[in-house]
């Protein structure tokens, strides 16, 4: 009897735990294909990096354009402001003229969409996805500031994916929030 029960209890832990890790999986997998998405195939000559982050139960775009080797010229600076699950970065150095960090707590995310788009240069389509923080409730000030929203530009024109992918970051994001309560 006690062995069965040791048993039946090692099932459901190791049951539990295997649960847990499929989110992380899943977190790393929609990270990876999202970067991808951001990169533009046809910019081979593109010093402007665009990278996503779905960790810490929070969504985080860092726009980073490099230095040219012949820009000698640098200013060093930081700056940033976070304030009520949302924040901003800016930084600049030797190696970065610019980066621009956006980010959001899950849990003040109010939707996740896409729409289609197309290139100013060259034609063809891609689609936009906008990640958008929840509007404030009647009577409270809105702080939604810099990073209310924030906008990818998925280098694809497969609409099902597009869709697909917005589904799985909002799963991402109940998760997320389901477990702070």
């Amino acid at each position: 009897m006690f062995k069965s029960a040791f048993l039946l209890a090692s099932a459901l832990l190791v049951g539990s735990v295997a649960r847990a890790q499929a989110p992380a999986a899943e977190v790393k997998a929609l990270t990876a294909r999202l970067n991808q998405l951001l990169v533009d195939p046809k910019d081979q000559d593109n010093d402007t990096e665009v990278r996503v982050s779905l960790a810490d139960c929070g969504f985080r775009q860092t726009v980073r354009k490099y230095r040219k080797p012949d820009k000698t010229s640098t200013t060093n600076i930081a700056v940033s402001n976070s304030k009520n699950g949302s924040s901003w970065g800016f930084k600049s150095n030797e190696n970065v003229e610019l980066e621009l960090t956006l980010a959001q707590e899950w849990a003040e995310v109010g939707s996740v969409t896409y729409a289609a788009k197309e290139h100013e240069k060259g034609g063809g389509h891609y689609y936009e996805l906008t990640v958008k923080r929840r509007e404030a409730p009647k009577g409270k000030s809105s702080s939604s500031g810099l990073a209310s929203t924030i906008t990818l530009g998925l280098n694809t024109d497969n609409e099902q994916e597009v869709a697909a992918l917005a589904r799985r970051l909002d799963e991402v994001r109940r998760q997320c929030t389901s477990r702070k309560g």
